[in-house]
């Protein structure tokens, strides 16, 4: 059923992965020399020129596959072992999104000179918080599967 737990925390994996398509995943740099990370490219800025530019897009389209697959998981209530094995699909897109970004920010945003340190913004975490309620999901759907078996075993 819809109103189940597991479709609410589809919903909100879902949600968090467009926050992770709309937010920046790490900034860093100098005053005039700033690097942004986000899942479509990285770009360096320096004095307010664009000094290096590199497309990332393919984690926005890792995301959005995982969004499309999100919500239509929710929708496959009515098989749960099928329903398990799209959200298990939903976290190997979502794990993959998340790590390339990591990726990129460690070996190509900090190498970049005058990165700094910087710092992981709320991008990174919305992926990762995303990929925790897709496994609390999963969790929710297994349990419910096993009700029903526990159910059927007693008539």
């Amino acid at each position: 059923m819809l109103q189940r737990i597991q479709s609410l925390l589809l919903l909100l994996s879902a949600i968090a992965l467009g926050v992770f398509l709309s937010t920046n995943t790490w900034t860093g740099g100098t005053e005039g020399n700033e690097i942004l990370v986000n899942p479509y490219q990285i770009v360096q800025t320096k004095g307010g020129l664009a000094a290096f530019k590199k497309e990332i897009f393919y984690v926005a389209v890792l995301a959005a596959i995982a969004i499309a697959v999100g919500v239509f998981t929710i929708f496959q209530y009515k098989n749960r072992v099928r329903q398990m094995l799209f959200v298990a699909l939903n976290s190997l897109l979502i794990g993959a999104a998340v790590a390339v970004s990591v990726y990129h920010v460690k070996y190509d945003a900090m190498t970049l000179e005058g990165a700094g340190e910087g710092k992981f913004e709320i991008g990174l975490y919305a992926g990762f918080a995303a990929l925790a309620l897709n496994w609390l999901a999963n969790r929710f759907i297994k349990k419910d599967e096993k009700m029903v078996k526990d159910a059927d075993r007693m008539r």
